[in-house]
């Protein structure tokens, strides 16, 4: 009979989703069954790990010591090594100056030019007012680096979200296309107007942009709709080619390069650090990540070295040492298959974050479900009150979110969801885990 009543009260609170409170051992075991019984995660491989940070205690586990792609989670580990090797500004450049020549060391600064970051340009104002009698040098000596990481898939190359690293960005390493008219379409930097070709339209043929694989050269048919709201932005191919030519067309002068640096002259900063992270984590944006990785590698050599393989050796070698799981890490993004971590690994990650850092600082910088980021129409909070803030982490058969969730009582648990090796839509997936965090957030 108490078997009865209890389940009976499991599906009054599941269904019903009110704040009855159930007793600890109770809500931990319901938790435990209601995913690892669940019909659509039944059809996925889910792993599950539900933590209270005051206390550390494990809460509910499902597989969380197997290993998940975790796709743009792995922003998460690239969040926690920034906050822990940056400071509270964006290294921008390294800046000498004599009364001959001013030379710069790049340390790989994704706002440089960045159209999103227009109003922290310190950089760019002082290159500038460089006299021209003065030289500007560019030293590159400190960095070589592939344009895409390990395991990117080839057919995203086209792709706004797998813009190439490197250690000198410029304008996001995008380049933007919009409508400038009737059948007309213009692109910015104005450098990249001279790979921008109209072609006539072919009978029947309403596509608009033919992109040249293994180039810039962005072909547009005259005949096709273009939308006075149309907007695209494509990547620059083998960007550090034309880094040259587009900063001198940017700055209307020459420019030395090369690596000619003896020393280091002082660091320029760019922007408040928290405004790129927001940037990472609410947009999910894949090249800032990328090139956030860059920089923190830069600041933990005294930026004589721009290498992310080094930093993430570092971080999972000495400061995650004692990792449930040793993660396969490989890219700051997620955009890679290679990169492996365990819903337990995750958890662990994401309390030392609570540990460490101001617990408001971190809700603003996790996307807040039904309000922000990427689950601004995910998970949303009753009376418009966010509850959920968390990362998503989606590629196909891949849909992930691990984060933070307060109670209704105002508590805070850390849970991670990892689900991989399922075909179709995700949206299942999505219903699913609200319905068990909207349990989680009432009855704990």
């Amino acid at each position: 009979m108490r078997r009865l009543s209890f389940f009976l009260l499991l599906a009054i609170a599941l269904s019903s989703c009110t704040a009855t409170r159930l007793p600890g051992h109770r809500f931990s075991g319901a938790i435990q069954r209601e995913v690892a019984n669940s019909a659509v995660f039944g059809k996925a491989f889910t792993g599950f790990v539900l933590m209270d940070p005051a206390s550390g205690k494990v809460l509910a586990d499902v597989n969380g010591d197997h290993y998940f792609t975790p796709a743009s989670n792995t922003k998460i580990l690239t969040l926690y090594t920034c906050l822990r090797v940056l400071g509270d500004s964006m290294p921008g450049m390294i800046w000498s100056r004599d009364e001959r020549s001013v030379t710069l060391a790049p340390v790989g600064d994704p706002t440089f030019l960045h159209p999103l970051f227009q109003a922290w340009q310190p950089v760019m104002a002082d290159l500038l007012h460089v006299p021209q009698d003065q030289a500007i040098i560019v030293d590159t000596g400190n960095y070589n680096i592939l344009p895409l990481g390990p395991g990117w898939a080839w057919d995203d190359a086209d792709s706004d979200y797998s813009a190439e690293r490197t250690g000198f960005p410029m304008y996001g390493n995008t380049k933007r296309l919009f409508a400038a008219g009737p059948g007309s379409l213009d692109i910015e930097p104005g450098y990249w107007k001279q790979y921008l070709q109209r072609s006539d339209r072919v009978s029947g043929d309403t596509t608009l942009l033919v992109r040249q694989s293994g180039d810039n050269t962005v072909v547009y048919t005259s005949g096709a709709p273009v939308d006075t709201a149309f907007e695209a932005w494509l990547p620059v191919r083998e960007s550090a080619a034309y880094l040259r030519l587009l900063l001198e067309d940017t700055l209307h002068r020459k420019l030395t390069w090369g690596t000619v640096r003896d020393s280091f002259g002082m660091v320029r900063y760019s922007c408040p650090v928290d405004t790129v992270y927001r940037r990472m984590m609410h947009q999910s944006d894949n090249f800032i990540a990328e090139q956030l990785l860059l920089v923190a590698s830069g600041v933990r050599t005294g930026f004589s070295q721009l290498n992310q393989d080094a930093v993430i050796r570092w971080m999972l070698d000495s400061v995650w040492n004692d990792l449930p799981q040793r993660p396969r890490w490989v890219d700051g993004s997620g955009l890679s298959r290679y990169n492996l971590v365990s819903p337990r690994d995750l958890s662990v990650v994401l309390k030392r974050l609570w540990d460490e850092q101001p617990h408001e600082r971190l809700f603003s910088l996790f996307p807040a479900g039904g309000v922000s980021g990427t689950i601004a129409g995910l998970y949303p909070g009753k009376n418009g009150k966010p509850y959920v803030f968390a990362k998503t982490g989606s590629m196909s058969g891949v849909y992930c979110l691990s984060g933070f969730l307060r109670t209704e009582r105002g508590k805070i648990l850390i849970f991670s969801f990892m689900n991989n090796n399922f075909t179709g839509s995700n949206k299942p997936l999505k219903a699913e885990i609200q319905r068990i965090l909207e349990f989680i957030r009432d009855n704990n």
